[in-house]
């Protein structure tokens, strides 16, 4: 399997919804005219023409901090490319083997991913605003009944109405309620929320 159809094979592996944070989380080397989820096959292009030497390290970069470290594990079980085009003997093979190995292991013994706490649920809700159903509805997966709930529980308080429904969302998601994951959530297209808002997740 060549290294088009290895990267494409770990872009198809994507949701929708994956595919658009792996895109937003790309280095700024890549364009963001150039940066489309039209095509998972002119993306994994678009990647190794700006990466032809190293695009399987920026793939794992991105994939551990969306996190989707399943799709790391996958890729370094499969045998890396040499780095250079030109023909080697086996002796220097090895020899460029053993650092990229050593490399590719490293992301392995990385910390579990950080999951979001009440301190960060609450300093959220407090900055996130008036349009906090739409968003729960739109990309939290809340039902209408659910909201109406929250705000009826908390009428006076705008904060915990918001507060209950991403508290909520973290106990239904459990080991999924990462940090990461709820930045990636709060920077798709289409969320009306400034990077101010949600951008403290990540620091």
């Amino acid at each position: 399997m060549d290294e088009r159809q290895r990267l494409l094979g770990i872009l198809e592996e994507l949701t929708d919804k994956e595919l658009s944070a792996f895109v937003f989380l790309l280095p700024e080397a890549i364009p963001r005219a150039k940066r489309s989820t039209d095509s998972r096959v002119d993306l994994a292009e678009v990647i190794l023409q700006h990466y032809p030497e190293n695009a399987f390290d920026v793939l794992v970069e991105v994939l551990n901090k969306m996190p989707r470290r399943d799709l790391v594990l996958q890729l370094q079980g499969e045998p890396r490319r040499a780095a250079s085009r030109h023909d080697r003997t086996e002796e220097e093979k090895e020899v460029v083997a053993a650092p990229a190995a050593a490399a590719a292991a490293a992301p392995a013994a990385a910390a579990p991913p950080k999951l979001v706490s009440e301190g960060q649920l609450m300093k959220l809700a407090k900055k996130m605003g008036k349009n906090w159903q739409e968003i729960g509805i739109m990309f939290l997966d809340m039902e209408k009944s659910r909201l109406e709930q929250f705000e009826e529980e908390n009428s006076k308080n705008m904060a915990m109405q918001i507060f209950s429904m991403l508290c909520h969302w973290r106990n239904r998601e459990k080991n999924k309620a990462t940090v990461h994951n709820l930045y990636n959530i709060l920077s798709q297209e289409g969320v009306e929320l400034d990077h101010s808002v949600y951008g403290f997740l990540l620091e």
